[in-house]
């Protein structure tokens, strides 16, 4: 098995119907892991063109990568989970100023499954939470964006992540903003498809009236 299939989720294999709170920390762990490793990963392999296996096979890079991984998944979480908060929206009614806690809540369901990544600080979890909790509140101040914006601003943090020294990096951004940008589309497609949003927004947040 080489790198890049061994960083490949289980959702690009077989796709999950999500009923409830538990589904939905899975789709999300899942779509926020294949968009920050793949990302991070086709990026460098890219970047680096026929010298990527030499540059892959070195311990000090697999290192690198490795933090690089973790670093962009928090702000590849936020997205989903502002992209999830928007087609939760429709469907809560009366509710969705529930959803910002809620999906909060779903967030460290999700973290929950992963130690605190090598290299980083003990709170990389809590600030993850607390990412996500800033990103849902800034969604909830106005109306859902279009899915294709959700990437900004915080593309940013992911291309700050990549393990390449910035004086090599030129317009580099525009290659990952894209690519986030198309995946956070299909996730948002898969979502629609998969999910019981009115049943995933009653276990969230309570049947109407209960």
């Amino acid at each position: 098995m080489g790198l890049l299939d061994g960083l490949l989720p289980g959702f690009l294999r077989k796709a999950t119907p999500i009923h409830g709170t538990a589904d939905l920390a899975d789709f999300m762990d899942a779509r926020a892991s294949f968009l920050a490793q793949k990302c991070i990963v086709e990026f460098c392999r890219v970047r680096a063109g026929v010298f990527w296996q030499k540059l892959f096979s070195e311990k000090e890079f697999q290192t690198a990568l490795d933090q690089a991984r973790w670093r962009a998944y928090p702000p590849c979480y936020a997205m989903v989970a502002e992209m999830v908060e928007g087609s939760l929206r429709e469907v809560a009614a009366g509710r969705q100023r529930g959803l910002e806690t809620a999906i909060e809540r779903v967030a460290r369901m999700s973290f929950a499954k992963h130690p605190v990544p090598d290299g980083s600080p003990g709170t990389f979890w809590e600030d993850a939470a607390a990412l996500v909790r800033g990103r849902l509140a800034a969604a909830q101040a106005g109306a859902p964006r279009p899915v294709r914006e959700i990437p900004d601003p915080l593309a940013r943090m992911v291309f700050d992540a990549v393990p390449i020294h910035p004086e090599l990096l030129t317009n580099d951004y525009d290659y990952i903003f894209n690519f986030l940008r198309m995946n956070i589309l299909r996730a948002h497609e898969d979502l629609l498809e998969l999910a019981d949003r009115a049943a995933i927004v009653d276990e969230l947040l309570g049947a109407p009236g209960a």
